[in-house]
């Protein structure tokens, strides 16, 4: 994928996240290393991804780290 579409997805947790592919990689890689102590590949990311007009909680931010407050 190497169109600057802004896309969701959505962990099975419950963290979603915005933006371009290549955000969404490095967010979903971090989130998971953080959080679920495994990183996910591009094409499991890609998988992961909402159909174009789905909700999302935020925006991916440079730093994010994927930790939300209860």
């Amino acid at each position: 994928m190497t169109d600057d579409t802004i896309r969701r997805l959505r962990c099975a947790c419950g963290w979603e996240a915005s933006g371009r592919f290549d955000e969404l990689v490095l967010a979903a890689q971090e989130h998971g290393r953080r959080i679920h102590n495994m990183a996910p590949t591009e094409e499991e990311v890609e998988a992961m991804l909402l159909p174009i007009g789905a909700a999302a909680d935020h925006r991916v931010e440079p730093g994010d780290t994927g930790r939300r407050s209860a």
